[in-house]
């Protein structure tokens, strides 16, 4: 029996251009810069030339004024006019023009070779180039959510000088909505993160979108979104943008089952404490689908911590099922999963997707404050209309949680690897494919079709890592590999035999075994309101058999961290390690937070039936 299946029967009670330069900046002991886009603007702006007057100075070529006084105006959320990108888009330098033409030359590739391909030439169009460190102070600023003010961590180990203060939290500049006949926007409001913490809430906002859009684009809905008596509105493309110290968004819409027809209205008593979440009235009193919280909020059922939306008290009951964790809850039907501060999504033609006209946006987001300073996440989403002639094949996405938690338990100084597959639908179409573990995912893999499909819990027919070279390879859980097919690129699988559609998929997690000062410790785990549920949940789920990491680790399960003695089981002694030792090493295992272990494959397809 697969870990979800255990899981049910156990407890179911994310440029224009720059151009060359005379001369480079000079090292100093301390940066002037105050901020990591001021020591941008001296580093790269200034320091590479593109400041000239004839460049992108007084001249403003192709409309690009970088002189300090206008470059953050003219940069950050503006349209570019090459390709389908923005000159700086927050949290993503593949989004963002002014970065890709900077990197095509200093690492080399062709700007026409890109998904999106961008016209023109790379920059600097001098003989230089961009160092790899403004390179990747660029990509570190952009990631960062492309902020004016503050210190974007890891920002200053590539300036070129010594970039002072305190890492600021990582805001971006709210993401201008679509026009009104192109598409909608669904805005969260922002929830609270404390310095220093790290926490996962669920809440749910109300919609009414009946009056607005275009008649064109709406359909009757199919089953999963409420029967075909209920409006849908059709789209083809999807944008999320959320504050990067965001680990991951999960976005659905929620769907009354059959007789519970009354939680439409989200007056019904099964919806609870709706109030207006970030902005000067945060916790104030609202009414659902208004405008009345004003700026930067939104009005939301009371955020409450909790995974995956697991036993939530706000809005009905079935909402909060277990089955939430493993995407498999009927009533919440997924619109992103987005495991990075922003997530694009465009469809091939002749592919859609849909969602009610009117209901409820269900946001499960799960983040983390590094920074000593209190902040919020916010997420803004935007959903652009699908031609109505273009509305042959629905888009599905792939969600396979089953072996969720199949790494088991790792030993301190160890690593493990657990394998899944996943079999797409005959006549499938595969249109992207990417990964999530948390922080000791080091290695994740997925060979394509085919492959005789496996089951850990069946000997003779376990999962297991396949001999020959990987098609896809994803090392850094913060930043995993997304693979898109366009075009002629799309793969197709139409045969009937099941192994010749089916992905055999593995990770490998490394509890300090390659370095140890990585190893998961009872004295790192974090400081987080999750805590606290998985204190109380994880006790029934090992009731009944199943069992999941806590955050940190009992005595019992501790080894020496440091000493002569590290890596021997210590039961919380530290006089068991030895001099320079303390019991500190716990084991990894599935759980929740940044420190425990997931194991999901992601991505998106759609089926071409054939034509009778």
């Amino acid at each position: 029996m697969k870990p979800v299946q255990c899981v049910f029967a156990a407890i179911a009670v994310f440029l224009a251009a720059a151009c060359g330069s005379d001369s480079s900046s000079e090292s100093v002991q301390k940066c002037d810069a105050d901020s990591t886009f001021a020591q941008i603007q001296q580093q790269i702006f200034d320091g590479r030339g593109c400041t000239a007057s004839a460049c992108h100075g007084e001249a403003a070529n192709a409309g690009l004024d970088l002189r300090p006084e206008s470059a953050y105006a003219n940069l950050v959320n503006v349209a570019a006019t090459s390709g389908d990108y923005v000159r700086v888009f927050p949290a993503e330098q593949d989004l963002s023009l002014l970065y890709q033409k900077v990197a095509a030359k200093t690492e080399g590739f062709q700007l026409g070779s890109l998904e999106n391909p961008i016209g023109g030439g790379a920059m600097p169009t001098s003989n230089e180039v961009l160092s790899a460190d403004d390179l990747a102070l660029l990509r570190v600023w952009i990631r960062g959510g492309a902020p004016e003010e503050g210190i974007v961590a890891g920002s200053e180990q590539y300036s070129s000088c010594a970039l002072q203060g305190d890492a600021a939290p990582n805001k971006i500049q709210p993401v201008p909505a679509p026009a009104v006949d192109e598409g909608i926007q669904f805005y969260s409001g922002g929830w609270s993160v404390p310095a220093e913490e790290e926490g996962e809430v669920c809440f749910v906002s109300y919609y009414d979108y009946s009056a607005t859009i275009p008649s064109e684009f709406v359909v009757p809905c199919g089953e999963a979104e409420g029967g075909p008596d209920r409006d849908c509105f059709v789209y083809n493309k999807m944008l999320l943008a959320q504050d990067p110290q965001s680990h991951h968004s999960i976005v659905e819409f929620y769907v009354p089952p059959t007789g519970r027809e009354n939680q439409y209205d989200p007056m019904d008593p099964s919806w609870k404490r709706w109030s207006c979440l970030g902005g000067e009235k945060n916790g104030t009193a609202c009414t659902p689908g208004s405008n009345e919280c004003g700026d930067r909020s939104q009005c939301t059922t009371e955020p409450v911590t909790t995974i995956a939306c697991i036993l939530y008290r706000n809005g009905p009951g079935e909402m909060g099922t277990p089955a939430g964790l493993f995407g498999r809850a009927s009533v919440r039907q997924n619109l992103v999963t987005a495991q990075e501060a922003s997530f694009r999504e465009t469809l091939p033609p002749d592919v859609y997707a849909m969602a009610p006209v009117t209901g409820f946006i269900i946001w499960d987001s799960h983040a983390f404050n590094l920074t000593k300073t209190d902040t919020t996440v916010e997420q803004w989403m935007n959903l652009e209309f699908a031609p109505p002639d273009e509305l042959l094949y629905k888009r599905s996405q792939i969600f396979d949680a089953d072996d969720i938690f199949g790494m088991g338990f790792i030993d301190p100084f160890t690593s493990g690897e657990a394998c899944a597959n996943f079999t797409i639908p005959q006549y499938g179409r595969l249109l992207t494919l990417s990964s999530h573990t948390h922080r000791y995912g080091k290695d994740f893999r997925v060979w394509y079709p085919p492959n005789a499909p496996c089951d850990n819990a069946n000997p003779g027919f376990e999962c297991t890592r396949p001999s020959t070279e990987a098609d896809y390879a994803s090392f850094d859980y913060a930043d995993p590999l997304y693979q898109r097919f366009i075009g002629d690129n799309v793969l197709a699988f139409d045969s009937p035999n099941p192994d010749d559609r089916t992905f055999r998929f593995c990770a490998i997690w490394d509890n300090g075994e390659s370095n140890p000062q990585e190893v998961r410790r009872e004295s790192n785990k974090p400081e987080a309101e999750t805590c606290n549920f998985l204190e109380d949940f994880a006790p029934l789920a090992s009731q009944n058999g199943f069992d999941f990491a806590i955050c940190g680790c009992e005595p019992e399960d501790r080894s020496c961290y440091g000493g002569p003695n590290e890596g021997m089981a210590c039961n919380g002694d530290d006089s068991v390690c030895g001099e320079g030792g303390i019991c500190d090493a716990c084991p990894v295992g599935g759980g929740v937070t940044t420190e425990e272990e997931m194991f999901i494959l992601l991505g998106s397809y759609y089926v071409e039936t054939p034509s009778l």
